[in-house]
């Protein structure tokens, strides 16, 4: 008996003396690693459509890409930058496959664009005479201030990178992201 309650009482102090997790229930948040990189999530999209009598399937997926530049913005955060890559078919066959970051439209950018900005979507917008229309952008990280693209791919599978100089508030118009 006398060895069972002895038992009882240093179980008892082993667990008193367990360091315990403590939950995190708001007010001050733990302090952020001033060496981390944010990354943008991972994403990945296939869609199809027919346009004559062909059937048009694009894949869009984009990743962080550990080759391209960290961007530090103004107040020192970090962001890596992500590749998108573009894969067209066309009946099966390959139309367009590319993987496309901010150094494609580096030409087109303000400077504070190309030092501070990342690529940060890529969609597709329509279909016509032929063309393939995706809209994307340059932005800069967490926030609204952007520098939107179109992207057109000829029924040939060549390309062009334009800005898109449409007024988002019209209807009729080609918006931008």
């Amino acid at each position: 008996m006398r060895n069972l309650i002895f038992l009882g009482i240093s179980t008892l102090l082993l667990f008193s003396c367990t360091p315990q997790k403590v939950e995190n229930t708001g007010g001050e948040q733990p302090e952020a690693d001033a060496d981390a990189v944010r990354t943008m999530p991972e994403y990945a999209y296939t869609d199809s459509l027919m346009m004559g009598s062909h059937k048009l399937v694009y894949s869009i997926t984009s990743q962080p890409d550990s080759t391209l530049q960290i961007v530090v913005d103004e107040d020192g955060t970090k962001y890596q930058e992500s590749s998108w890559t573009l894969h067209v078919t066309r009946d099966g066959r390959t139309l367009f496959s590319r993987s496309l970051s901010k150094a494609d439209f580096k030409s087109q950018l303000p400077e504070d664009f190309q030092k501070l900005g990342i690529m940060d979507g890529l969609r597709f917008h329509h279909a016509e005479e032929g063309k393939l229309y995706f809209s994307t952008c340059v932005s800069f990280p967490d926030s609204d201030m952007s520098c939107p693209f179109v992207l057109t791919i000829g029924p040939d599978g060549s390309y062009t990178i334009t800005p898109d100089t449409s007024d988002p508030d019209e209807d009729d118009q080609f918006p931008s992201l």
